[in-house]
């Protein structure tokens, strides 16, 4: 980050803390404007637009826009972060429009999974992760199950230190088997 960025940021988190929101979202939208190279900039103006003002249209808007520069990237950082942002498990999504948000995800898995053939193990784990989110959310719960048992796979053969490792799978083990007890809880229902 350079000064300049480092100043914005400080503005926008100022604001925040101190709730003004018109404020912070005055210097958010000048971060989009000066900073368009910023992904952090980007994330924290879908998650003030999103969680804190509850503005589902702006939002919307915004994650479209985050959604199609994420795609020019062609960036491991920027597909992640916008899947992220369309299937936070944490966000209520009911206002959005699904058919949409549907579409958006698809478009993504699809550049992930282009990029995901060049990546390293680790990365390649963390898109899984991030593709299984879309596909049980929209009904390929078997994928999802698929993706995340690879991400775990592939997670398990890496040589990362404890701290870091553990948590990583204990995340995935935990969505693991909530997918599963989903497949079990639907298979029953047929």
């Amino acid at each position: 980050m350079d000064a300049a960025e480092q100043s914005l940021i400080g503005r926008i988190w100022a604001a925040i803390e101190a709730k003004d929101w018109k404020t912070a979202i005055s210097a958010l939208e000048d971060g989009v404007s000066v900073a368009p190279e910023s992904l952090y900039v980007f994330e924290l103006y879908a998650d003030t637009l999103l969680d804190e003002l509850q503005n589902m249209e702006a939002g919307w808007l915004l994650l479209r826009k985050f959604v199609r520069l994420a795609i020019e990237k062609d960036s491991k950082d920027w597909l992640l972060a916008a899947m992220n942002q369309l299937f936070d498990s944490s966000r209520d999504y009911s206002r959005f429009p699904s058919g949409e948000r549907l579409s958006m995800g698809k478009e993504l898995s699809w550049h992930i999974l282009t990029l995901c053939q060049q990546e390293d193990a680790h990365s390649r784990a963390e898109y899984y992760e991030a593709m299984a989110r879309f596909f049980h959310e929209f009904g390929n719960n078997d994928l999802a199950v698929d993706l995340v048992q690879m991400a775990v796979t592939l997670l398990e053969g890496l040589s990362l230190k404890e701290e870091v490792q553990q948590p990583l799978l204990a995340q995935l083990l935990k969505r693991l088997a909530e997918y599963k007890c989903h497949k079990a809880v639907r298979a029953a229902l047929l």
